[in-house]
């Protein structure tokens, strides 16, 4: 029996990780990414064997590439995940368990699936990863998964739950873990929203948000955010806006549509402090 082979691709900072981990617990690990220096970095650092000259002949894929549009990091974009898995459909293994990373919006598993002309095991498996805290939050944490089919989703229990000892979450409906990352992400981007829209009514109220968060926070079932530069990266935006497109074809309204007014009006809010007046302070 041949040694099980991986194929990482999109290697920045979730393929780069991922390839890392399974390098570290043994695996063979092959990487393809577009950029050069991504290429570079993972062969110097020897979290790769070397870069993937084609895809034929692996076990696993997994992709790790950007859902942006290369020129607007907050505009979501799947072009380049469609190229990937048309490429697949040529080269790919038959039965060879095809893992999707990245965040994608629902009903994207199943078009890879139909792209791949249902030769190949898809499963979705939202990437969770915090780089300042690796070892309690790397890529080795709990991990929702879920399946094109049963068949899928066993494969893949093999892939990531055996050989990569990752714990896992299954879910029925692949279309459930395709919403999980995105609604995550939105959560937490109406979490943050109601902390500037917090601060602003303190700014342009003369009271001292900062007190009157950690007020609020004494409550055991309450936290309120702090309000910094506005929400950035481009997870939070752009999932967010993957989750809001989806609302709209549902529901009439959306909260997180209103989080993201309150998020421009913040950023212009604190890009002219001469219009925020001064806290009122009672003298001692």
């Amino acid at each position: 029996m041949h040694p099980k082979r991986v194929l990482v691709i999109g290697l920045g900072q979730i393929g780069y990780s991922n390839a890392e981990y399974m390098t570290m617990k043994g695996l063979t690990v092959d990487g393809y990414d577009i950029s050069e220096k991504a290429v570079r970095r993972a062969l110097d650092d020897q979290v790769i064997r070397k870069r993937a000259a084609n895809f034929a002949n692996y076990d696993y894929y997994v992709i790790c590439i950007s859902t942006h549009r290369p020129d607007d990091m907050f505009a979501p974009f799947l072009d380049g995940l469609y190229d990937i898995a048309s490429r697949l459909a040529k080269e790919g293994r038959t039965g060879a368990l095809v893992g999707i990373d990245s965040t994608i919006t629902r009903g994207t598993s199943k078009k890879i699936l139909d792209i791949l002309g249902h030769r190949m095991h898809v499963v979705h498996v939202p990437h969770r990863f915090y780089i300042h805290e690796k070892s309690d939050h790397g890529v080795r944490q709990t991990r929702v998964i879920g399946g094109c089919g049963d068949c899928c989703v066993e494969k893949a229990r093999e892939f990531y739950g055996e050989l990569l000892d990752i714990p896992l979450h299954p879910v029925q409906s692949v279309e459930v873990a395709e919403l999980c990352k995105i609604v995550e992400n939105s959560y937490r981007f109406m979490e943050i929203a109601f902390a500037e829209e917090l601060r602003m009514f303190c700014d342009r109220s003369g009271l001292d948000f900062k007190e009157l968060r950690e007020a609020i926070n004494t409550k055991w079932n309450v936290k309120v955010m702090e309000a910094r530069d506005g929400i950035g990266g481009h997870c939070l935006p752009k999932d967010s806006q993957m989750f809001l497109s989806l609302s709209k074809n549902v529901l009439d309204s959306s909260i997180i549509e209103a989080a993201k007014k309150v998020d421009s009006e913040y950023r212009r809010h604190i890009s002219v402090p001469a219009m925020i007046p001064k806290i009122h302070t009672q003298a001692g």
